[in-house]
């Protein structure tokens, strides 16, 4: 009986105690920061590269996050692991137990409404064949064991696939070629790159996962810039710079918060500039942002703006509190005080809320104006029904001409879900309930939803001169295909030029020069009009002067353009327009600064090249004069690709060739004409490709006999990056025993595109699959796309040879280099070997 007494009291005490416990644990508490900061610049294994001021930088990020005044972190809840020890900081061994736990501690903790902040400054490598996977070196990893005693990626993965965390900052300065080699190493940044920290959503686009944010010093396949004088790098101060206010800059003034969006800007804008000042001989390298655009929330305090907000809201309060604003306006004006908003309209209202606090206007005047500001966010109806009447026309043609079926009320879904995610907007609660049901409903009902949505978002500048229209078409296709898109008519020309290889301009690539922030012309472009000119390669374009605009029409005052102060696209549509329209470019060549007077013209690129410049930058095709082997590369299929490529092989055949290699190495393709046509110039009148669209029947093109040139012995080069067009025509020349196909897999883009004019800009549709005349598949996309699965081009036994990822990237930078039309026409003092060529060199000389 006792016994069956203390049973039951020790029982209704476990409830008591576990509903005590349950209760505890609902309570609300104030978001916490976990911070885990990871620096390592000597490795004990010397074969690891050191980085001299990783362990600097990462010190100095840690003196922030624990400073008051920015973010003040308590040291439990900041992990610090350093190669050398800093007892000062009270430092951890950054051995790779101590990483691995002190990430896990991290996934752990983070609670969803938490600032999660991840850091590593180090070196990684390979790890597995041909670098599939990464790897991030501990202070006592060792490059031989490095499978086991390193960090893999797939580990972290692992922990950050389970975080709760919705606001994860990552900071990672890593060089995974860190490892001492006299050979290139292989390395794969993952699929998608750096997955392991940014994971991957459930939608059908497969983004980064909501709240995380990662900022590279590079790509990670070079080391980051060194600011010896400073005794840090460039990446970590400009983060700490950002991070203690200089990036505090969105809107009209500093709002006290410094925002994973600022700082991003701030990168764009400092890094390039402090490259140009501190380390102006440093090897140009580019820093990336992933997930900013879509994940905005605050990281650190500015202290000099906090002060005036903070008095800002206790004056806010103390009208709250004597019940002078509604529970709307409450909330919205601690809403706009606290953090400066995005658009336009709402920084205007933050305006009216600190005039009200500040005793520059009357209660009765904010409401007044107010109500004029909330007015004009309204999007009229007329707006609405034409946005729905747009992406609903483009619906329909998506479920007409798609190469595969789809479901109207998904591909609104896909549009909505990208506007919201574009525009950094949570979805109200009606959105998201409404999502899974748009797959059962009509036309009628999804014009009806896409109307309410566009309503709900407004007027607001970053939906405005078509942007609705070019997010929604393309978030609507882009979990289709990668080949299926949307170019908005700001875009169009840019798009078109690439596809087509013609456009109207002064003629020249041009890219932005890192040392002086200007527009460097990379090489004027054979007969085009700065070519005639005497514009040459490494002139410098330092202003852009335009008295009409690009269409001829006169402008109402000159406008003179520097361009170090613009962006390369901007610089680009200045410099397009109508043919006869002109411009004047102010060129720096050396010391001396020369204007000239441009006339646009039609410039049509060059496609087919050969293996060197001669005197007068014509190309020389006969790459072998003893044994008459001709050479030519395919750069893409134009319109004018073919005819081209007849005139020149019309040309070697005069002069006795041969033999004939057609390198086809890193061409994404473009007309399927130009491809049937570059294939029926080697072949008898037989199957090229056989094209199946969704519906409708099969279409076989055929060659003709007339004209083909059938008997020269021929090597086709591909590589991954020869696709579509290009894996026509080499599996062509391979089915049909044509040619010799050497180097390595083709990528694998076995479908066809339709592009069509819609609303100012192109439709791009994938609408049908071609297959090789084999009968096999071409298309990676409908295989698991596994080495042993059936699909692109893969090379003739013998004729094999994969490059490594470094001297693949050293051959494009080869090719790239022989198109570049130079006054100077010396030989490069250690010109690069083409083992792949030489190796289709060899075949042929000995046939």
């Amino acid at each position: 009986m006792i016994q069956r007494f203390w049973a039951a009291l020790l029982c209704v005490a476990v409830v008591v105690l576990a509903f005590a416990l349950s209760a505890h644990a609902e309570e609300p508490r104030a978001p916490q920061t976990y911070v885990v900061l990871v620096g390592i610049g000597e490795y004990q294994d010397k074969a690891i590269q050191a980085r001299p001021y990783a362990e600097d930088d990462i010190k100095a990020l840690y003196d922030l996050v624990v400073a008051k005044e920015y973010l003040g972190s308590d040291a439990e809840h900041v992990k610090l692991l350093l190669g050398t020890p800093d007892a000062k900081r009270k430092s951890e061994p950054a051995t790779r137990a101590n990483i691995l736990k002190a990430i896990t501690w991290l996934r752990t903790n983070a609670k969803p409404e938490d600032l999660a902040i991840f850091a590593f400054f180090g070196g990684g490598g390979p790890v597995g064949d041909g670098g599939k996977w990464r790897c991030y070196f501990a202070s006592d990893s060792t490059v031989k064991d490095r499978a086991q005693n390193a960090v893999s990626a797939n580990e972290i993965g692992d922990e950050f696939d389970k975080l709760k965390s919705q606001r994860l900052c990552v900071f990672l300065d890593v060089n995974f070629k860190s490892i001492t080699s006299d050979t290139p190493l292989d390395v794969s940044l993952g699929d998608p790159p750096y997955k392991e920290f940014l994971g991957a959503d459930d939608t059908p686009e497969k983004g980064p996962l909501p709240g995380r944010v990662l900022f590279l010093a590079t790509n990670g396949l070079a080391p980051g810039i060194d600011l010896k004088d400073q005794k840090q790098s460039l990446f970590g101060k400009v983060i700490v710079d950002a991070l203690k206010g200089g990036a505090d800059k969105d809107g009209y003034e500093a709002d006290g918060q410094v925002t994973t969006e600022e700082v991003a800007a701030y990168l764009d804008k400092e890094m390039p500039r402090l490259k140009r000042e501190l380390a102006p001989d440093a090897k140009r390298v580019a820093h990336f942002v992933v997930g900013s655009q879509a994940n905005r929330f605050a990281l650190t305090n500015n202290p000099d703006a906090r002060v005036k907000v903070q008095k800002q809201l206790d004056k806010l309060a103390q009208l709250i509190r004597d019940k002078k604003l509604t529970e709307t306006m409450a909330r919205e004006g601690q809403q706009f005080l606290e953090r400066m908003p995005k658009l336009e309209a709402q920084q205007a209202l933050r305006k009216e809320y600190q005039k009200l606090v500040e005793g520059q206007q009357t209660l009765e005047q904010l409401q007044q104006n107010r109500e004029k500001l909330l007015e004009s966010m309204k999007l009229p109806a007329a707006n609405a029904r034409e946005f729905t009447l747009k992406v609903m026309r483009a619906v329909a043609l998506v479920q007409e001409f798609y190469v595969k079926e789809t479901n109207s009320g998904e591909l609104v879904a896909n549009a909505v879900r990208g506007l919201y995610r574009r525009l950094d907007e949570p979805m109200p609660p009606s959105v998201v309930e409404a999502l899974p049901k748009l797959k059962k409903m009509s036309a009628a009902e999804l014009s009806e939803f896409l109307s309410d949505v566009r309503t709900q978002l407004g007027k607001r500048e970053d939906l405005d001169e078509h942007k609705d229209i070019d997010i929604a078409l393309q978030r609507m296709l882009s979990p289709l295909d990668p080949h299926t898109t949307y170019v908005g008519p700001a875009d169009k020309a840019r798009f078109e030029l690439e596809l087509k290889a013609d456009y109207s301009g002064i003629g020249a690539q041009i890219r932005k020069d890192e040392a002086t922030d200007m527009v460097r012309i990379v090489s004027p472009i054979k007969g085009g009009p700065a070519y005639k000119l005497g514009i040459q390669a490494d002139d410098l374009i330092e202003k852009i002067i335009r008295e009409v605009d690009s269409d001829g029409i006169k402008l109402a005052k000159e406008e003179v353009l520097e361009t170090k102060d613009m962006a390369l696209n901007e610089v680009v549509k200045k410099l397009l327009g109508k043919a006869g329209t002109h411009v004047k470019l102010m060129i720096r060549r050396g010391e001396k600064s020369v204007d000239y007077d441009i006339q646009r013209g039609r410039v049509q690129m060059e496609t087919v090249v050969g293996f060197k410049r001669l005197a007068d930058d014509s190309w020389d095709y006969m790459i072998d004069p003893d044994k008459k082997i001709g050479y030519v590369r395919l750069i893409s299929f134009a319109p004018t690709t073919s005819a081209d490529l007849k005139a020149v092989v019309a040309n070697l055949r005069k002069q006795g060739m041969k033999s004939l290699v057609l390198d086809l190495r890193f061409n994404p393709g473009g007309m399927l004409t130009g491809a049937r046509e570059v294939a029926d110039l080697f072949i008898d009148d037989e199957l090229i490709v056989s094209i199946r669209p969704r519906r409708g029947q099969e279409q076989k093109m055929f060659g003709q006999r007339e004209g083909s040139l059938l008997d020269p012995p021929m090597v086709v080069l591909i590589n991954g990056g020869s696709a579509s067009a290009s894996e026509i025509v080499s599996a062509c020349l391979q089915d049909r025993d044509r040619a010799k196909i050497a180097g390595s897999r083709s990528y694998g883009k076995g479908s066809v595109q339709n592009v069509q004019d819609f609303d100012g800009g192109d439709l791009k549709l994938t609408i049908a699959t071609f297959w090789r005349p084999n009968g096999k598949n071409l298309n990676k996309a409908s295989t698991e796309g596994k080495d042993e699965d059936e699909w692109g081009v893969k090379p003739d036994k013998g004729f094999e040879l994969v490059l490594p990822k470094g001297e693949e990237d050293s051959l494009a930078e080869a090719l790239h280099n022989q198109e570049v039309i130079k006054k100077d026409k010396k030989e490069p003092e250690k010109p690069f070997k083409d083992r792949q060529l030489e190796l289709a060199l060899e075949h042929l000389r000995k046939k």
